[in-house]
């Protein structure tokens, strides 16, 4: 019979994305149906494992894919799951959530407000892609994205924590960037109708690099 891709993860999971910490080893078991004469686990940070039950960990926070792929039958069959990867020891207190980035070990939180001309909008949502660097924004669909916001060590350059970020909107927004350490707010915005530029703020955070 041709397979059909499926996989359990231990310990279990029921959160979307699954959250876990760096350094914690999952085990992840290959459930598919079907005839399957081979597979591929791939974790999202160019590893990869064959086994029917591998185990794994990641070393950097942010989002990762884990995809399965059997082949049997003559035919592939793929199914993937999203991990979200907190830092084990955290750098502050910010708290990840569908409107709510952390970076930077968590000591960083960005949120984001959008809003037409009218004056109707809402909260942007995250994306789940990204690393302990940098994320992205949608206002709409989950594959429309709007905005990308990375959260950088400028310190040996010039002591400072920068922001930069791109957005391919005409709606307006904030951009609220917060280091929850020294409790310092940064602010981006564009105005509805105006065509957004990008966010090169070298400067952005002097406290930043205090640990």
């Amino acid at each position: 019979m041709p397979p059909e891709a499926a996989f359990t993860v231990d310990p279990d999971c029921s959160e979307d994305p699954c959250r876990v910490r760096t350094g914690e080893e999952l085990v992840f078991t290959d459930t598919s149906s079907g005839t399957v004469t081979r597979r591929l686990w791939e974790f999202g940070d160019d590893r990869q494992s064959r086994p029917r039950t591998a185990r794994h960990s990641w070393s950097s926070p942010g989002f990762y894919t884990v995809t399965l792929t059997v082949t049997g039958a003559g035919t592939e069959s793929r199914t993937t799951r999203v991990f979200l990867v907190q830092a084990s020891e955290p750098a502050g207190t910010c708290e990840a959530s569908t409107e709510t980035l952390c970076l930077r070990d968590s000591r960083f939180t960005i949120t984001v407000d959008w809003w037409r001309a009218d004056g109707t909008g809402g909260a942007g949502g995250v994306v789940h892609e990204g690393t302990n660097d940098s994320g992205l924004f949608r206002f709409f669909e989950d594959d429309n994205w709007e905005v990308l916001i990375k959260v950088l060590d400028g310190c040996p350059a010039n002591g400072h924590v920068w922001v930069y970020g791109a957005s391919s909107t005409n709606l307006g927004y904030k951009i609220q960037v917060t280091d929850t350490v020294s409790d310092t707010v940064r602010e981006y915005r564009n105005e509805a109708g105006v065509a957004a530029t990008a966010i090169a703020d070298a400067t952005a955070f002097p406290d930043g690099c205090d640990p």
